[in-house]
């Protein structure tokens, strides 16, 4: 089995990580998760227009927490409309996307609203297996988004095993270097069609490539 296409949370910042922009947009990825400030920020930043215009055909979305469902509807549409106007985006990833059934309702407004405004992608991180309909929302989902640890003993649902690897992601941190590879394959053989493994850990493991990628381009030039 392939391993799944890379998929990553990208929240380092482009002043702090030019080198590692400049490694994503070299890089052959599904797609990146782009957070300015918790969302789409202002829109007098002096840097991300020009750091995601550098990025090209990389296929981007906007990051839009939800708080698990508590975020007002209209709220949520102000950020999608802020990343389309300012950055022309046209995908979107809902963060902290609820997963039980008794939010079903609240998600298919979210989703139905980001339609409705011309995403063409949308994807969504509930960090657990929500239920189906969940799942049918959106192009992609988040199943898992925990420690190296933790995914040893995950699996998919039973239920889950009809789904397309390509609506499925995992996203793994705290894993030691030498097995970053050996985990994203077994991502493939585990139902996903998207991964992203990184040897960074918590408060937040989403800055950038693997850190021990970070150290790579630290000792080369600028760019």
């Amino acid at each position: 089995m392939r391993a799944p296409r890379l998929a990553l949370p990208w929240y380092i910042h482009p002043a702090e990580g030019p080198r590692e922009w400049a490694w994503l947009a070299g890089q052959n990825v599904s797609f990146a998760v782009v957070n300015v400030h918790n969302g789409p920020g202002g829109e007098d930043d002096a840097y991300y227009p020009e750091a995601i215009a550098g990025l090209g055909s990389t296929r981007l979305l906007g990051y839009v927490a939800v708080n698990y469902g508590q975020r007002p509807p209209a709220d949520v549409a102000l950020d999608v409309l802020a990343w389309q106007r300012i950055y022309g985006l046209d995908g979107i990833m809902f963060d902290e996307l609820p997963s039980g059934s008794g939010s079903l309702g609240r998600c298919t407004v979210y989703a139905a609203s980001a339609r409705a405004a011309g995403i063409r992608f949308l994807a969504a991180n509930p960090g657990v297996f929500p239920t189906p309909g969940h799942v049918r929302l959106f192009n992609v989902t988040s199943v898992f988004e925990g420690t190296a640890e933790d995914y040893s003993r995950f699996r998919h649902p039973a239920w889950a095993q009809n789904v397309p690897p390509a609506r499925l992601w995992h996203l793994v941190h705290s894993c030691d270097p030498a097995r970053i590879a050996g985990i994203r394959l077994a991502a493939g053989h585990r139902g996903a069609g998207h991964a992203f493994v990184t040897d960074r850990s918590m408060p937040n493991p989403w800055l950038g490539p693997p850190a021990n990628v970070s150290a790579r381009l630290a000792k080369t030039k600028s760019p």
